[in-house]
């Protein structure tokens, strides 16, 4: 007997409709039965934004880094393989991306060039590596699997390259002069140049910074409120990493130039005001500081940044007697091994000179 010889109510209650769950549905179960706990994130900017928050990203110059990279996953996954939800990425995809990094990723301020540095891509890597370590935690439950663990970091380690020597230290000094004397204003490439290598400072924690659109402002910049006299010396109060406060005591001719250079003006008032017309009155932001360094790279001849003036004052202060304590101090190290990658080098023998010597002086 065929369909259409039964009777019409037969033939309807034949028709069954299957109704199977759908494939979010599916995969919502499934995480709930292995993560009962987890958080409800039901978007990836939810993701994104609770990731940035978490006591994972303590620094808050590494939150704006990171939630920048993690926007721009979105939307190279989005644009290249149509995939919205991070949850539907594979290995393939990830390697896809750190492939597109390597080689053909614009960078920016360069024209015509394509793929960025060793160490820019690490930058990349260790945010997706922490993204989905955290999206799997058992609380948070949005990835089921870590991705990031088949994802290596590879960093290239250039620290010897960011140790100046006295030499260009003192070469630089010369040009950053030369650049206040032709832009007249005031000593401030001198005096910027000379902090920074004279306290050991982060170039983040003396500039303002703000979000990119410039809606909230992360770090104030530096402001004459910050100094304070010690009979001959200047004590000048930073916040660091992680909003770590930490005070510095600075040698007594670059505190006799800085309150030279500050004159009459107040203590709510910026120390290095931006050139800039758009931010009249405000401190100098840090895109303006390594716009400062570079000019006096430029001017001298010499490859550097603010950070590899940090570098080099923990060498050569090392050099001339700077106890490792003091050094951790003033840098604002959590670590000392983190110190100590600064002044590896340096206060140390090594094993030539045991051949050269052959035991001299050495107890019979």
């Amino acid at each position: 007997m065929t369909e259409e010889s039964l009777p019409v109510r037969y033939a309807e209650s034949l028709a069954v409709e299957v109704v199977a769950p759908s494939e979010d549905a599916a995969r919502i179960a499934l995480v709930d039965y292995y993560f009962p706990n987890r958080q409800r994130i039901s978007t990836t900017e939810q993701l994104i934004e609770l990731w940035v928050r978490s006591n994972t990203i303590k620094s808050e110059q590494t939150q704006r880094v990171y939630r920048q990279i993690g926007y721009e996953v979105v939307d190279f996954m989005s644009s290249r393989f149509n995939i919205a939800d991070l949850r539907y990425c594979t290995l393939f995809h990830l390697h896809t991306y750190i492939s597109w990094l390597q080689e053909s990723k614009p960078v920016r301020g360069k024209l015509d060039t394509y793929g960025l540095s060793k160490n820019a891509v690490a930058k990349y890597v260790a945010a997706i590596k922490s993204l989905w370590e955290w999206g799997t935690r058992a609380s948070i439950g949005y990835f089921a699997i870590d991705l990031g663990k088949d994802l290596s970091i590879r960093w290239d380690d250039k620290l010897a390259e960011r140790i100046l020597s006295e030499k260009q230290v003192a070469v630089l000094e010369k040009a950053a002069i030369s650049l206040d004397a032709e832009s007249k204003n005031n000593k401030m490439y001198w005096l910027l140049f000379t902090l920074i290598f004279y306290s050991g400072v982060r170039a983040g924690e003396i500039s303002r910074q703000a979000t990119d659109n410039g809606s909230k402002v992360i770090i104030p910049g530096l402001f004459w409120c910050q100094f304070r006299e010690d009979g001959k010396y200047l004590l000048l109060t930073v916040t660091g990493k992680r909003n770590k406060t930490r005070t510095i005591t600075l040698d007594v001719e670059t505190s006799k130039a800085i309150l030279e250079y500050r004159g009459d003006a107040l203590d709510n008032q910026p120390v290095f005001p931006s050139p800039s017309r758009r931010d009249k009155g405000k401190p100098l932001s840090d895109r303006g500081l390594r716009k400062m360094m570079q000019d006096i790279s430029e001017l001298a001849g010499i490859k550097f940044s603010a950070h590899f003036l940090r570098h080099t004052h923990a060498t050569v202060a090392k050099k001339y007697g700077a106890s490792d304590f003091d050094l951790q101090s003033s840098l604002g190290h959590a670590s000392p091994a983190t110190t100590a990658k600064y002044i590896h080098h340096v206060g140390r023998n090594g094993t030539a000179h045991a051949l050269r010597s052959k035991g001299k002086g050495k107890r019979q």
